[in-house]
């Protein structure tokens, strides 16, 4: 990676580290209001909804508008450049339109087959929180499109603060509405929220280009991009349906179950989706040019340095939450009426998920590689093995290990899917995996260690208050993990080192 990708990442790093923050500061507030109630039940459901839906929009348009727009831009084709973003946002708010409609008229079926163990009450409420919130979508298509273009730009920092400028409108909106409107403020609460998530990222936009809607959908650089855009939505809804399975199954479970799922996956992405999400959205701009001028060297080598960054912070913050996951979901949510039984729950359900934290990170790496060559039915199939596992292992294992059995099952299904898109990698790149291997080996037992001293430390030697452990055995941690990389001569941490000394060079 170029001193300038690492500058990147480390903008895309800092504000995801923010919108992670708000994000859970959202959740935390929740929590709150509502607990591990059916009103929390039936708005997660909802949302849930959403998450399957949401990536025709937002991981659909990055996938193949991006690299589109990008083309144009290195063409230097100012026309074409203007009338591919016109026609594309012009095209994807039909859409949004078409999804608003979709969900305001099939919200019941959707239920009835999304929560099956959803009854009475608790479904007619979902269902109506599901219309309620349906107009989210009406900007979704402009915001992710004016993102891939300031991302195109080099304007990280503008398409990143979308998300600080939608969770900071939610917040405050909940806390200002929520003692007059109760439950439908957090409902309400999404759609002010995509709208700010637009308006940030307005002023960011400096260059020559002006929105006029544009129809002309057979146009030769649309036509393409349309018709890849199908089994990317696909592949998309697909891997978020992992999650969705996990509720659909936890539907028929105890009171809460749906909502702890959902506080656990959530916690688990302030760390994992913090990282993941910064290095791979600082990258792909880079793999998309290495391919299209068919660099199969810099490809490889941009590759393995991710995948190593990735197994460096991720592997140590994986041991970590497993072995703190009560004490962090105390500190997180416990609070109001988030009670001891429902941080019993959750901290179970965090540790399933960040078992495949690691692998859900590669995979998106390895996944855009597929999509950088045009190649979309690949991962589609991949996606759609990685759904049938899952559903496999959730019947299984939410019989012998309760709610905790489905996060683990995402993780176990996480962990086959990224084997198997490592063996098709081979059609375009072939890596040296023993490298990686014993590089990996080694960062998982200097994670150990790192984590293992703290945990024994606070946990049977020192009675310390929640909140001063966790912040002593993060620090303790943090300390021996970077000392011993330094001792043991890690890859990874001589390349960071490396590429800082670099920038404060140049």
């Amino acid at each position: 990676m170029s001193s300038k990708t690492v500058k990147n990442v480390g903008i895309i790093l800092g504000c995801s580290i923010s919108a992670k923050i708000l994000s859970y500061v959202w959740e935390a507030t929740l929590a709150a209001f509502l607990g591990a109630s059916d009103q929390a039940d039936a708005l997660y459901m909802t949302t849930s909804i959403f998450g399957i839906l949401y990536p025709i929009l937002d991981l659909g348009i990055w996938k193949v508008f991006l690299p589109t727009y990008k083309a144009k831009l290195v063409e230097k084709d100012e026309s074409g450049v203007e009338r591919v973003a016109n026609i594309s946002i012009t095209f994807f708010f039909m859409i949004s339109i078409a999804l608003v409609l979709f969900l305001i008229v099939c919200a019941h079926p959707l239920v009835m087959i999304m929560a099956p163990g959803f009854e009475g009450e608790k479904r007619e409420i979902t269902i109506q929180y599901l219309r309620i919130s349906a107009p989210t979508y009406f900007l979704m298509a402009s915001t992710s499109v004016i993102g891939a273009m300031l991302q195109c730009h080099g304007r990280f920092l503008g398409s990143q603060l979308r998300e600080i400028g939608s969770h900071v409108s939610r917040i405050v909106y909940l806390f200002v509405f929520f003692r007059f409107m109760g439950i439908y403020a957090a409902v309400t609460a999404y759609i002010v929220g995509s709208v700010f998530r637009l308006l940030v990222q307005l002023p960011f936009i400096n260059w020559k280009w002006k929105f006029k809607p544009n129809f002309h959908f057979k146009d030769k650089d649309i036509v393409p991009m349309i018709k890849g855009l199908p089994a990317v939505a696909l592949t998309a809804a697909i891997s978020h349906i992992n999650g969705m399975v996990d509720r659909i199954v936890a539907s028929g479970s105890a009171t809460g179950s749906v909502a702890c799922l959902n506080y656990g996956h959530k916690l688990m992405n302030v760390f994992s989706g913090t990282i993941s999400t910064a290095i791979g959205t600082a990258v792909y701009p880079t793999m998309i040019q290495h391919i299209a001028e068919k660099k199969t060297d810099k490809l490889k080598e941009l590759l393995i340095n991710v995948i190593s960054a990735l197994e460096f912070f991720i592997i140590p913050l994986s041991c970590f939450c497993i072995l703190f996951s009560k004490e962090m979901v105390t500190v997180a949510f416990q609070r109001g009426a988030f009670d001891a039984s429902a941080v019993s729950l959750t901290s179970g359900v965090f540790t399933g998920y960040c078992i495949g934290m690691l692998f859900l990170g590669i995979s998106t790496i390895v996944t855009n590689v597929f999509y950088g060559y045009g190649d979309t039915k690949t991962t589609l199939y991949i996606t759609i093995i990685g759904i049938a596992i899952n559903v496999a292992l959730d019947l299984l294992l939410v019989n012998l290990l309760g709610v905790f059995g489905l996060a683990l099952a995402t993780s176990l299904s996480a962990v086959i899917g990224v084997c198997i898109r490592f063996i098709f990698l081979k059609r375009y790149i072939v890596i040296g995996y023993k490298a990686l291997l014993i590089e990996s080996a080694k960062i998982l037992g200097l994670s150990i260690i790192a984590c293992g001293i703290p945990y024994v430390l606070v946990t049977f030697l020192l009675k310390l208050n929640v909140y001063v452990s966790l912040i002593l055995s993060a620090a303790i941690c943090g300390g021996i993990y970077f000392g011993l990389s330094y001792v043991f001569k890690i890859r990874t941490l001589s390349f960071v080192k490396s590429l800082i000394k670099k920038k404060s060079r140049s």
